[in-house]
């Protein structure tokens, strides 16, 4: 049986992926927040120190965005935003590799955004760690095509998820839909049914992309 391992399991995308992929016969291992602190490398390294790494892909979705503008960061929320959600995916790749190596295929795929492309302000460590996100997509792309590994990017825009109706009112999402060429925020499982292709034996040449999902927003919607 196929395995999968899914951080931010317990968020509106990264739950609707791991039932796709549980519909379609995978083993899932969702990780939550409450499973394992990702800003912490110990952390890491003890939970995963006596599990088994031999998994088919992994996908990041694990991520935090509290915005501030650049003189209210301080250096504690840059760390946590760029651990969370770049350099643990980093961290836990390195662990998953021998597996993958040895059995010479692998998916791994790794969450960015629409301000990974482009920015927004009081997004500046959000957007340093989704710019970071496809440098590093890309980079691992070539070094581990030679093992059959495949490494790719989402780039969702705004999804209708439980934590977007929690942060905008009705009024707000329906003046943001009018800006997205669609008319519509996306729903979690369109960005899942992207996800699962990517990381299933569908996708088998596709490797050091980022695939935006935003129903053509920064094609220039937002211009309306």
């Amino acid at each position: 049986m196929k395995k999968i391992l899914i951080t931010g399991a317990d968020g509106g995308i990264g739950k609707t992926i791991a039932e796709i992929f549980e519909k379609n016969g995978y083993t899932v291992d969702g990780l939550t927040y409450q499973d394992l602190d990702l800003s912490n490398r110990q952390d890491i390294d003890s939970y995963f120190k006596d599990k088994d790494l031999n998994y088919d892909a992994f996908i990041h979705c694990a991520a935090i965005n509290n915005p501030k503008k650049i003189e209210d960061i301080n250096y504690e929320d840059l760390d946590k935003t760029i651990e969370v959600n770049l350099l643990c995916f980093y961290k836990i790749i390195q662990l998953l590799l021998p597996e993958m190596k040895k059995n010479n295929k692998g998916y791994i795929l790794g969450f960015s955004s629409i301000y990974g492309v482009i920015s927004r302000a009081k997004r500046l460590p959000y957007s340093i760690s989704k710019h970071g996100m496809l440098g590093l997509v890309k980079t691992l792309s070539l070094e581990l095509g030679e093992h059959s590994i495949l490494v790719n990017a989402i780039s969702p825009g705004f999804v209708d998820t439980q934590l977007t109706r929690k942060n905008l009112s009705q009024k707000e999402i329906d003046n943001l839909a009018k800006k997205i060429p669609l008319r519509r925020l996306a729903q979690p499982s369109e960005i899942a049914k992207v996800a699962y292709f990517l990381c299933s034996e569908d996708n088998s040449y596709i490797t050091g992309q980022n695939i935006i999902v935003d129903g053509g927003y920064i094609v220039g919607g937002f211009q309306r």
